[in-house]
């Protein structure tokens, strides 16, 4: 009777925990983006250094997939969820109070790697806990929170920034963090049977990773979906300096540009769930890579002509968003072009994508020069390698 009792919790209450914890943990993200630059006055470091705190995050949520994965086959779902969120509150405690730029970073590298726990601990249990239906539809409102992140985020660590200090945003965040720890304790099942455990072998999973890297179709679809990220996480690195330092424009203005720049991405989601069914899935992607190419040389010509007009930039980056959700669909034609196991796919993708990204962010750092022109470059080059491992997969790969 009692393991009814906490089955039926957790059907009815884990995947709202879930969505609060991730939305949590990418909130550490994106949050104290606005306060970037104060950090600079606080913490007596220059721009550069401020930058690769968000580096270092990007370089923890690439950490630990591969580990993690088999960790979690091994020992349980929860215990990694748990151990991962109470890494996250200590990490996010020591961000609030630390004036070391070192200890910042590597408090934010942990920040990052719990995000590891989210996809190979937290989603599994989803997987393991609902039916097909019912898993598609728990996990699509998550997927949303990773797009709902970066537009509200900002926004409110700007609200915070008009009456508190930048380190407040993480004491609410460790907070809220501990809270939904609790929650999670009490609420959360172990999905992953015992049996299962024992069963579980090191070696089929480096067999089954070797076997995806080797996919060429998996490959060239990833290789698509990382490019269209990357032009995103160059505006995640540089847009609070451009905004907030090159535009003399306030936090909540940043917050609000933020909003628009990612609301193309949520409104090109919403279009696609109403359009699957009706257009052809190779078409779809297609169009929303041409999308996205067509933004970025907008982007290009605008600041060229306009150098000192950011709304420009914004509209095409709104325009570039809308393309990429477009061509979402391509994270489900990556998964189904490889036979392995789904845990093993999805730690080889998280890995592939959280690398792309933390690489990225880090020569973004070095080469950020304060210009509109500097993010026209990066869209249009960044657009132009999808569309173009898009039409070589298309032309040589015909079943990608």
């Amino acid at each position: 009777m009692k393991y009814l009792k906490n089955k039926n919790l957790m059907i009815q209450f884990f995947p709202l925990l879930l969505v609060c914890y991730e939305i949590t943990n990418y909130l550490a993200n994106d949050m104290y983006l606005p306060a970037l630059p104060s950090m600079i006055h606080d913490l007596g470091i220059n721009t550069r250094l401020a930058q690769q705190t968000v580096t270092a995050w990007f370089f923890g949520a690439s950490s630990l997939h591969l580990l993690l994965g088999p960790v979690s086959d091994r020992f349980g779902r929860k215990p990694v969820l748990l151990i991962g969120g109470i890494l996250f509150t200590t990490a996010t405690w020591t961000c609030a109070i630390t004036s070391n730029i070192h200890i910042l970073l590597l408090a934010r590298f942990i920040q990052g790697a719990v995000v590891s726990t989210l996809s190979t601990a937290g989603y599994t249990s989803i997987h393991e806990t609902y039916d097909r239906k019912q898993a598609i539809q728990i996990l699509a409102l998550m997927t949303s929170v990773v797009v709902l992140a970066p537009a509200v985020g900002p926004l409110i660590g700007g609200i915070f920034l008009q009456w508190l200090n930048w380190r407040w945003i993480f004491v609410f965040l460790a907070l809220s963090a501990s809270i939904i720890w609790l929650g999670l304790c009490f609420i959360m099942s172990e999905t992953h049977s015992s049996t299962q455990r024992y069963m579980f072998r090191c070696s089929n999973v480096l067999i089954n990773y070797r076997q995806i890297l080797k996919n060429k179709a998996f490959m060239l679809n990833l290789s698509i979906i990382s490019f269209n990220v990357l032009a995103k996480v160059a505006w995640i690195v540089g847009g609070p300096f451009l905004i907030i330092n090159q535009f003399k424009l306030n936090t909540l203005y940043f917050g609000l540009i933020q909003i628009l720049i990612f609301g193309g991405q949520i409104l090109g989601a919403q279009l696609v769930k109403r359009v699957i069914h009706r257009i052809e899935i190779n078409r779809l992607i297609n169009q929303g890579l041409s999308i996205s190419l067509f933004a970025s040389l907008l982007a290009v010509g605008l600041c060229i002509n306009f150098p000192d007009k950011l709304i420009g930039l914004v509209i095409c980056l709104m325009i570039f968003c809308f393309g990429t959700a477009l061509s979402s669909p391509l994270q489900r034609l990556c998964i189904e072009t490889s036979p392995e196991p789904m845990g093993a796919r999805m730690a080889i993708y998280a890995t592939s994508i959280s690398l792309f990204c933390s690489l990225a962010s880090f020569l973004f750092s070095f080469t950020y020069t304060g210009s509109l022109l500097w993010f026209a470059s990066l869209l249009f080059i960044f657009a132009s390698l999808a569309k173009l491992v898009r039409w070589l997969s298309l032309k040589y790969f015909f079943s990608v």
